[in-house]
């Protein structure tokens, strides 16, 4: 009697070569591949498709992009100094991120007004996101040998919504980056450890380290690879296995000292005194099943996830709580080695290795935890799941079809909240907007919010939208100050509030304003002595205020911590001026126009301090330059205006203050001078327009002469 042969299916448990130890390819023809391939690439681009629309934020962007000094620079002495091991920037070490957005500079640009354009940054980000799907198809299906997991592996990884921050935050590229070479170099390790090539050993060797060049984060997968020798059943403890780690461990450690020193040299490593070790444990535990949570259910995700109490530093109960969960995992772990359950426990494993430094044990920044720190750490999901779904449609294959269905439904869902989770990151505004809403304990979203509401009022002043302005500066304090009351020892909340404070004082002539303003920078300089800024801008409302001396010696210490901003120069320039030291305000605005040649305002300043010297000629010839460089300068139309009535060029003098006062129509010190002018030539009717409007804008003289000329 002949037995009857059971027919092998593709997601049966692996088989293996008793001879070579290799897995069995499963046949599939080359045309599915790549139609499966062409799907996850399509719904990859579709779930993103909100995110190549999406602006530079006001988190980190400004300074990847607008500040950043060797963005422009693709040459080989600026690469080779990205490449230095003491070249930090903001707080990472990750020279070959920086030079990915170099190169999206030099493709993307930037528009008409000089303004970097955003979508190439956003483009290579979506496609570098499509290529680490695609690499985990094909590390999940070298790994395991099995097309349908790895494809619905790929599926899960490529639109899952815990993966928007890492993708959609242009800023986040080096998370993107690093785990492309990560995820190629566990490829070929496991192609090494199959078929024992050098060639496999020095490909991995090698993506490793452009993994570490890209983010320090990368260190975990010399851990990793234990995992892989223990699913390849290779001997851990033999002794060339352990000599091929070396290596990656040394390169590991290396790049480790590397990150810590620059994440301390950027003050991102928080001393969090307050917290005691069982404490951190709490934070940890609960921070770990926060990423379970939110891997099974990516809903209600948050730019920022704050400490719960950061000024008494007390951790709630349910923190304690979820040691019990987090540590059962811990042991299922182990518990499925012991029953060698080893797919089901390579894929626990690999997120336990992956998130285990994340855990905030180090305080790192202000949040619990964040959600591009489970990009690489949820491969060990998206290998778990697809696996478990076949294993249930294997042991009840009546119900594969409804199970199948629901899995095309979890995708659908993950692929549509993605979709809206990239709007969320469109601007700053939406992004800080839905912070606060989801994390109202966040000061630092407070904060982000209360700096673009700035930003925003900025802009309308430039374009001479003065009641937008006052009602951005007013909705700004508001939320530096919500951040201040959260954390009473914010320096950044409490500069940001002294500016906006400033500002709006000087819009609306409320001298409290300016005062409270001296204070907040006051505030800020007790929590940083060295704070540059702080002593700049505290320097002007000092100046604002009549407090000439004060305010140049608090220019002194601005240009004392921070010789390099021509501001400081402009700004202390314009106050000995004022102090009537005209030399040596020029002195300072030469300075300044060394620094920073192309800003009109330091000309225009420059000239006026000439015209104090009685230098009309010098002062006109200043005038003309900062109109040359920006026709919109009507401060300095409006002093040249004054200049050439001097010399007597009365028709020169009306064509400037005309022109002053079509750019600002709000001009009053404008209409004053014009008026002036007109009593001067004998056009009486003229100026007393004038005078009114002078008057209605604030300026007190005019009312006088007002009464005075125009009974």
């Amino acid at each position: 009697m002949k037995r009857e042969r059971k027919k092998q299916t593709e997601t049966e448990s692996l088989r293996q070569n008793p001879k070579t130890k290799r897995f069995a390819r499963p046949n599939i023809s080359k045309k599915t591949k790549i139609l499966w391939l062409a799907f996850i690439s399509l719904i990859t681009l579709i779930s993103y498709y909100p995110a190549f629309d999406n602006e530079i934020t006001s988190w980190d962007d400004e300074f990847y992009l607008n500040t950043n000094p060797y963005l422009k620079d693709l040459s080989f002495e600026n690469i080779k100094t990205l490449f230095n091991t003491d070249t930090y920037y903001m707080g990472n070490y990750h020279p070959l991120a920086m030079i990915s957005l170099s190169a999206d500079y030099a493709i993307g640009g930037e528009d008409a007004n000089g303004n970097i354009k955003p979508f190439m940054f956003h483009f290579t980000n979506i496609i570098l996101h499509l290529l680490v799907s695609l690499a985990v198809f094909w590390f999940v299906y070298v790994l395991l040998k099995k097309f349908n997991v790895a494809v619905f592996a790929a599926l899960l990884f490529a639109v899952h919504t815990l993966h928007v921050e890492s993708v959609a935050w242009i800023s986040e590229r080096k998370d993107v980056l690093y785990s492309l070479f990560f995820v190629l170099s566990l490829i070929a390790y496991v192609k090494y450890a199959d078929f024992q090539k050098t060639k496999y050993y020095i490909f991995s060797l090698l993506l490793f380290l452009l993994s570490l060049f890209s983010k320090g984060q990368a260190v975990s997968l010399a851990v990793t690879l234990i995992l892989i020798d223990y699913f390849r059943d290779r001997k851990l403890l033999n002794k060339k296995v352990l000599l091929e780690k070396l290596p990656f461990f040394g390169l590991a450690l290396i790049f480790g000292l590397i990150a810590i020193g620059a994440q301390k040299q950027s003050e991102a490593l928080v001393d969090e005194q307050g917290y005691d070790f069982i404490q951190r444990i709490a934070i940890a535990s609960y921070a770990f099943m926060q990423y379970v949570k939110q891997l099974v259910l990516p809903v209600n995700l948050s730019a920022i996830y704050p400490y719960p109490d950061i000024i008494n530093q007390t951790v709630p109960p349910v923190y304690y709580l979820m040691i019990i969960p987090a540590a059962f995992i811990g042991v299922l772990f182990f518990m499925l080695i012991r029953k060698k359950k080893k797919i089901q426990a390579f894929a626990v494993g690999f997120f336990i290795v992956n998130i285990f430094l994340l855990l905030q044990f180090i305080p790192v920044g202000s949040a619990v935890h964040a959600d591009r720190y489970a990009y690489i750490p949820s491969i060990g999901y998206t290998v778990l799941i697809p696996f478990l779904l076949f294993r249930l449609t294997e042991k009840k294959p009546k119900s594969k079809k409804i199970l199948l269905s629901l899995a095309a439904i979890y995708i659908l869902i993950l692929s549509i909240l993605t979709f809206m989770r990239c709007d969320i990151w469109q601007n700053s505004e939406t992004l800080w907007t839905d912070t606060v809403k989801k994390s109202p304990t966040s000061v630092v979203a407070q904060n982000n919010l209360g700096s673009w509401k700035d930003r925003q009022a900025a802009e309308a002043m430039d374009e001479l939208r003065f009641e937008d302005a006052k009602k951005q500066r007013r909705e700004a304090i508001e939320y530096f100050t919500k951040a201040i009351n959260g954390k009473p020892d914010y320096k950044n909340a409490f500069y940001n509030r002294g500016v906006s404070e400033f500002e709006l004082g000087k819009l609306i002539n409320d001298t409290s304003l300016i005062k409270a303003s001296v204070k907040d920078f006051t505030k800020a300089l007790e929590q940083d002595a060295q704070f540059a800024d702080a002593y700049h801008n505290r320097a002007n409302a000092k100046a604002e205020l009549g407090d000439l001396k004060a305010a140049l010696q608090d220019f002194d210490l601005a240009v004392s911590f921070n010789p390099g901003d021509a501001n400081y120069y402009t700004n202390r320039g314009v106050t000995k001026g004022k102090s009537g030291k005209a030399q040596e305000a020029i002195e300072d605005f030469n300075k300044a126009a060394k620094l920073n040649p192309e800003e009109p305002a330091i000309y225009s300043n420059r000239g006026k301090a000439k015209m104090m010297l009685g230098k009309t000629n010098e002062a006109i010839k200043d005038y003309d330059y900062a109109i040359m460089l920006d026709s919109g300068q009507y401060t300095a139309y409006l002093n040249r205006a004054l200049a050439k009535q001097k010399k007597g060029d009365l028709k020169g003098a009306f064509e400037d203050f005309n022109k002053c006062l079509k750019i600002n129509p709000e001009a009053g010190v404008a209409y004053y001078n014009r008026a002036l002018l007109y009593l001067d030539t004998g056009q009486k009717e003229n100026a007393c327009d004038d005078l009114k409007q002078a008057s209605e804008l604030g300026i007190a003289f005019a009312e006088i002469l007002l009464r005075q000329y125009c009974k």
